[in-house]
């Protein structure tokens, strides 16, 4: 064997041999640095490492990570991962410009479960007084969260608040450092892609949210089949609850969010929507009027949204082909009464609780009233306005007012016949009392009070009330009657109380008033 040949040998095993011992090495370094800088409050195990020197890779199999949540307002947190890789590994910046800059890091079917805290936990208050400490720049190409699971628990770990079966999830140029690291948002991140199939998440003791699939990246969001409902059946509710409470059911096919964004001030978060459209939602939502009436004050839309716990700003919201449908169970035995509304299309601008937005929130509402009577509204209110004020203008047309009897049969013990050709009416009004006025043109409209039975009429009092009922003879040339509103708001009532209570109020004025315009 020549002298070349053999100084050829030594050098590839000399070179083999250092890259196993430089392996080996780097191996222990590893080990040593995990055990020496991982917080006490974590525990960091695995199976087996792997590291590739020359691409820079590093990667642990069976990973699990428990973490007692002294960062976090999470009193737990539990990862278990069948891969952690760490690929790209860039030697040069950590050893010449103080930086970590790694290429790709990849989380194979994590299963993250995250214990909340009990309110005043101290780990809350650790988390306050106790920011984390970062002294290198970290920048990492993308994360990768590949087939991943989630579950959040309650502080005593008995009841599940959110479970995830599947969650992929894709972040690009994720960078921190140490001034970023102790903001709201520890981390900054460019373009990210999420996908999330088959969420649950109880709302409350009585009710659920489930969501088939969610995608999310940097403008879009696409739900489908998003359902929130009553998790008992209306007869089972009826027995848990001592005050009245909807059963409700609501049901959205796709919902999508067209240009979005976060920000963060004064760590406060701040969601902006360009447009926001739900196609063909259903909502059903019945009241058994037999439980006790719930006297607490019920706040306006206006400072519903002021109470939220983040900024939002949306500039339009779309509803297309919704359907309502409302059931109110008097204890008589009739059975409910009902109103719906079909062929629902909604439109609402300008809806924030910011609190330098000039423009008021403005909805247009437009359906079909009990499948028959075409119905509109325009509805405006200041979030901010210390009184609550609004304005609503609205109309109804070509109603045959017969198709009411469902409701009003059961549950107010009257029925009534005629058409409503057209009516118009504006309101405005405070969460005090709303005044307004209304006309009507109408045909042989007539009401029959029943008996307690609702299987026969009360002559009397049906002749008597249809005495004070203008039959809609007595009109100005274009054939309307005029009326005036006038009403005081029930603070423990809805809004769309409210709503009803003027509007009574305005038909009763055209019904039985002279009907001229003042």
């Amino acid at each position: 064997m020549s002298k070349i040949l053999k100084w050829l040998v030594l050098i590839i095993v000399f070179c083999v041999g250092g890259y196993m011992l430089a392996e080996w090495k780097m191996n222990k370094e590893v080990v040593s640095f995990l055990e020496r800088k991982v917080p006490d409050h974590i525990d960091f195990s695995y199976d087996q490492i792997s590291i590739n020197l020359i691409k820079g890779n590093i990667a642990f199999k069976n990973v699990a990570v428990i973490s007692s949540g002294k960062q976090t307002s999470s009193c737990e947190i539990k990862v278990d991962a069948e891969l952690l890789s760490i690929k790209g590994f860039d030697y040069w910046k950590i050893l010449f410009q103080n930086a970590i800059y790694i290429k790709s890091l990849t989380l194979t079917k994590p299963h993250l479960n995250f214990k909340t805290c009990p309110q005043e936990s101290d780990n809350v208050v650790a988390n306050k007084s106790n920011p984390i400490n970062l002294l290198k720049e970290i920048f990492v190409e993308e994360i990768i969260f590949d087939a991943g699971k989630l579950n959040i628990w309650d502080s005593n770990e008995e009841k599940e608040l959110i479970a995830i079966e599947q969650i992929n999830l894709s972040l690009k140029k994720v960078a921190t450092d140490p001034d970023i690291i102790t903001k709201y948002v520890p981390f900054e991140f460019a373009d990210y892609n999420i996908e999330v199939n088959n969420i649950n998440a109880p709302l409350g003791e009585f009710e659920e949210l489930e969501m088939a699939s969610l995608l999310m990246n940097n403008t879009t969001i696409n739900i489908t089949d998003i359902v929130l409902s009553t998790v008992y059946s209306k007869a089972e509710l009826s027995k848990k609850i001592r005050y009245e409470r909807d059963h409700i059911y609501l049901s959205v096919p796709t919902i999508k969010v067209d240009k979005h964004n976060y920000t963060v001030s004064n760590d406060s978060l701040q969601v902006n929507f360009k447009e926001l459209l739900l196609s063909n939602p259903k909502l059903e939502i019945y009241r058994d009027k037999a439980r006790l009436e719930d006297f607490r004050n019920k706040p306006l839309y206006g400072k519903l949204l002021q109470k939220l716990p983040f900024k939002v700003a949306i500039d339009s919201i779309f509803i297309e082909k919704g359907t309502i449908m409302y059931e109110e169970n008097i204890p008589n035995n009739v059975g409910a009464g009902a109103l719906s509304f079909e062929n629902l299309d909604v439109k609402i601008s300008n809806l924030s609780n910011k609190r330098n937005v000039e423009n008021p929130v403005q909805i247009q509402l437009n359906a079909d009233l009990m499948g028959t009577g075409k119905f509109d509204l325009n509805w405006q209110f200041n979030v901010y306005d210390p009184k609550s004020t609004f304005l609503i203008s609205g109309g109804l047309s070509n109603f045959n007012t017969a198709s009411l009897n469902d409701f009003l049969v059961p549950n107010l013990r009257t029925q009534t016949t005629g058409t409503i050709d057209q009516l118009y009416f504006t309101i405005s009004g405070d969460e005090y009392a709303a005044t307004g006025d209304i006309k009507m043109k109408y045909e042989d409209f007539k009401f029959q009070v029943l008996n307690k039975e609702r299987n026969g009429v009360k002559s009397v009092l049906s002749f008597i009330g249809n005495l004070f009922i203008n039959d809609g003879s007595k009109t100005d040339i274009d054939g309307y009657r005029y009326g005036e509103i006038s009403t005081e708001r029930v603070k423990n009532k809805s809004f769309f109380n409210y709503l009803w209570i003027n509007l009574q109020d305005g038909l009763l004025s055209v019904l039985t008033g002279n009907g001229k315009k003042d």
